[in-house]
């Protein structure tokens, strides 16, 4: 049996996550797993390379941090890990889509605008950090991030969000954000299968240990990107088993966790694993989950590069860090109605 550790914040404003993330990871074994890889290295805590992949890269705005793992958190994990002297750690992340229509979304200049202050870590931009590997499934000789590749400790810390195509994007999906290319929309959505891609990555670059930031959930049809009233979810969810983790994150949404296409891949490659869960398994109150049926919409929508582009576009708001590339008024005018559909539609929820 797997264990999968369930916990809440008590404390108004949720000033006491900090101290739950800390029981979180000290209940699911993260210390004893990391310590255990650590001696069976054979190298020094300086030398130990640890790689956190959190979800950042969505990040659009400052004004709703919902849809992407919250700084403070990974960064408070970081600095444990500094205190007990693993001093190699870098927080990775590649370039995504919003790169197709936005500027200077390079990982580092994300970070920092999202509030990352790269102390005891550096940012690693997996994109430009890419080269030649020869995996042993189907994507055959293609890329991968020297430093994810590298790391002696994997870890994903994951946002408890919705996915329009897949249901919900938990630790094994977060994991698609270690694919170096940027134009996603081409590379994995169009030329290859996004779900696909990744279980070769973890099958390839295992990943050591999942957490799930739901001190804030993003919820309902566009929770991938974006959420007006997202829900205070108050959870932290860890366990050494991705499977597991996410499988108990999809229960907690109130889904079954094998509608995910991802999940199923990954039982496939992996196994399914029997869960413990340690604290609350009930569902969240007044969680709003994707429409039935989108995933096959979407999955035939992706094919069309063109179309599918255009509306990532005229769909993705984005702070004034990172100025548009169109120039066609009409265009920008069409986005600016269509972001007022979607701010309706979103808030209703």
């Amino acid at each position: 049996m797997v264990n999968v550790v369930v916990r809440t914040t008590q404390q108004k404003n949720d000033e006491d996550r900090f101290t739950v993330l800390e029981e979180v990871l000290k209940e699911a074994g993260f210390w004893d797993d990391l310590e255990a890889l650590y001696i069976k290295s054979g190298k020094t805590k300086s030398d130990f390379l640890i790689a956190v992949k959190p979800n950042l890269m969505m990040f659009y705005s400052k004004e709703d941090m919902s849809v992407i793992t919250e700084p403070a958190l990974v960064e408070h994990l970081i600095n444990k890990m500094a205190e007990k002297g693993y001093t190699n750690i870098a927080l990775v992340e590649s370039q995504n889509v919003y790169g197709n229509w936005f500027r200077n979304r390079e990982v580092e200049n994300v970070a920092k605008h999202a509030g990352y202050e790269g102390r005891n870590y550096r940012i690693v931009d997996l994109t430009k950090d890419a080269v030649a590997h020869q995996y042993k499934g189907s994507l055959g000789m293609y890329l991968v991030g020297k430093t994810w590749r590298d790391a002696d400790f994997r870890i994903s810390f994951a946002k408890n969000k919705t996915h329009f195509s897949t249901y919900y994007t938990l630790t094994i999906k977060n994991i698609y954000g270690t694919t170096p290319e940027q134009n996603k929309f081409l590379e994995y959505h169009r030329d290859r299968e996004v779900d696909e891609v990744t279980i070769e990555m973890l099958k390839e670059f295992p990943v050591h240990f999942g957490i799930i930031d739901g001190i804030w959930g993003s919820d309902g049809l566009l929770g991938i990107k974006a959420d007006y009233s997202p829900k205070n979810t108050k959870t932290l969810i860890a366990g050494s088993n991705l499977i597991a983790v996410d499988m108990v994150g999809a229960i907690k949404m109130g889904l079954d966790p094998m509608k995910s296409g991802f999940t199923r891949l990954a039982v496939e490659a992996f196994g399914k694993p029997g869960i413990c869960i340690t604290g609350d398994g009930s569902v969240y109150k007044d969680w709003d989950n994707v429409p039935p049926g989108m995933d096959h919409i979407l999955n035939y929508g992706e094919e069309w590069y063109g179309f599918s582009n255009l509306m990532g576009f005229l769909s993705s708001e984005m702070d004034d860090a990172f100025p548009v590339k169109f120039t066609s008024r009409v265009i920008l005018a069409i986005r600016r109605f269509f972001l007022w559909i979607l701010k309706g539609i979103s808030v209703y929820e």
